[in-house]
């Protein structure tokens, strides 16, 4: 008979540790002793109920931790059984703060495989029991139930769930729930637009999961504040900061949230109108998620490559795209899940038509300033500051730029290549060409036989030219705006 219970009891301290830090290979390792297999179950012979028990919730937790980052086949599928086995073991001794654990982390494998409804019933099943305060396993339970709402789409539910519970939280959780339950808020007050709380929770959730130690949590903090650098239009700090969770993803081998990284990097493309770009991204992250079981990831980046092909004007691609999320969700989430996906897509064909009008623009060939009505198309209606030039000749006219007709110029970050306005500050004349710069100097070619330069001091730049307006105005006295495509 085996005689390790005093090692394997204090060893489960330890792999809960480890769990805690997302360090999940090296706590799998400390249990080679019992389970060098993971296909089969771990060997707790020798040990006591209670310690037996434990053995095989960490066992379960964490190679569902572990199946999800590396995308393991089967993962969730063992750690569900092998939870459910501990959960049964611990009714027999009946400790509640156990039993707990065990269902709130078969909610977490269930909503890892976007099965929602079963995730819902456990982690519903683990808020049930009574205690005599708050313990470690109940709130976390409440972190699962508020990634349920998110998965849905329901951010004030959110809210309305865990904010009542911060006294508690602040009072009985460490450092990794504090995280979770920050980082989750900051996710709702986004999405709801209220991004000055959205921005204290993020900072605040940070802050937490640098002192847990927790890398794959700091990289998802990361991940969500690129997100709202996207909303303010920041798209240089966007792009930091989700290529920074990448790498972190990428250091620590988590495959899962690396490919969702990507869709969070494409998503930031579609804001600056790079829609080409975001296209090449996103497959990148349909190749890497398609490998995984998480199907809720997946179906967010389906759903992500189906904007990106409505926007250039592929609707045949984006159905089929669409067709397969809802597949999907059919066989891995549900019948409403698929219904909401269908209504997804209505809303982006809505967003796509819609027009924007009234803004301002200023005639900078001459000086002056009138007040111009436009009809802008959705592609471009997402740029702010825009400014109008009037085209006075006719070289640009094989770009889409005719003579006569207003070119839409908007304050953007510059690549080489950009058609740009620029304004020479000595004379006051504006020019139109393509851009490129280096050591100080500003070139601008497709004006003439050859490119001309300047001294970055000699010149403003007004901006990158997005789009093109017609001089006549419609029947409602509005000039309509089109995007300019080279």
């Amino acid at each position: 008979m085996k005689t390790f219970h005093t090692d394997v009891t204090v060893s489960t301290g330890n792999l809960f540790k480890l769990e805690r830090c997302g360090k999940y290979e090296e706590a799998l390792a400390e249990l080679r002793h019992i389970w060098d297999d993971t296909s089969s179950f771990p060997d707790v012979t020798g040990l006591t109920p209670r310690a037996a028990a434990e053995t095989v919730l960490r066992c379960g937790a964490l190679i569902g931790f572990l199946g999800h980052l590396k995308q393991i086949p089967n993962s969730q599928e063992k750690s569900k059984n092998l939870l459910t086995e501990a959960r049964n073991r611990f009714l027999d001794i009946y400790d509640v703060e156990k039993i707990i654990e065990c269902e709130n982390y078969l909610a977490a494998a269930y909503t890892r495989t976007g099965e929602m409804v079963e995730a819902e019933i456990w982690v519903d099943e683990a808020l049930s029991h009574k205690t005599s305060q708050p313990c470690d396993a109940w709130l976390y339970a409440n972190i699962t139930k508020s990634l349920i709402f998110m998965a849905d789409g329901k951010f004030q539910e959110i809210l309305d769930h865990l904010l009542p519970l911060e006294s508690e939280f602040l009072k009985f959780g460490n450092f990794f729930l504090l995280g979770n339950f920050s980082n989750n808020l900051s996710v709702a007050f986004k999405d709801l637009g209220r991004r000055p709380e959205a921005l204290k929770y993020l900072e605040a959730a940070c802050s937490y999961f640098q002192k847990s130690g927790h890398q794959i949590y700091l990289g998802m903090t990361e991940n969500n504040l690129s997100q709202l650098y996207k909303d303010e239009k920041k798209f240089e700090l966007a792009h930091q900061t989700i290529d920074s969770a990448t790498r972190i993803f990428k250091k620590l081998k988590d495959r899962t949230r690396e490919g969702f990284s990507l869709d969070t990097k494409a998503l930031i493309y579609i804001a600056q109108a790079r829609y080409r770009e975001a296209l090449e991204i996103i497959e990148r992250a349909i190749q890497i998620l398609s490998k995984g079981e998480n199907a809720s990831f997946m179906l967010e980046t389906y759903l992500t490559k189906v904007k990106i092909l409505l926007y250039l004007e592929d609707f045949t691609a984006a159905v089929m795209c669409l067709s397969d999320a809802v597949q999907l969700a059919k066989t891995k989430v549900s019948e409403e899940k698929a219904r909401n996906l269908v209504k997804e897509f209505e809303q982006m064909l809505e967003e796509k038509d819609s027009r924007v009008l009234n803004r301002t623009f200023s005639e900078t060939a001459s000086g002056m300033s009138e007040k111009l009505e436009l009809v802008l198309h959705p592609t471009i209606a997402h740029y702010h500051d825009f400014q109008g030039v009037w085209i006075k000749n006719s070289y640009l006219e094989s770009f889409g730029l005719q003579k006569g007709s207003l070119a839409v110029v908007t304050k953007v970050d510059l690549k080489r290549g950009d058609l740009v306005a620029i304004s020479e500050i000595a004379t006051g004349a504006v020019m139109c060409g393509f851009y490129d710069s280096d050591f100080g100097l500003i070139c601008l070619e497709g004006i003439g036989e050859e490119p001309r330069f300047f001294a970055d001091t000699e010149i403003e730049i007004l901006g990158k030219i997005v789009g093109v307006g017609k001089t006549s105005q419609n029947s409602e006295g509005k000039i309509e705006v089109k995007p300019l495509n080279l």
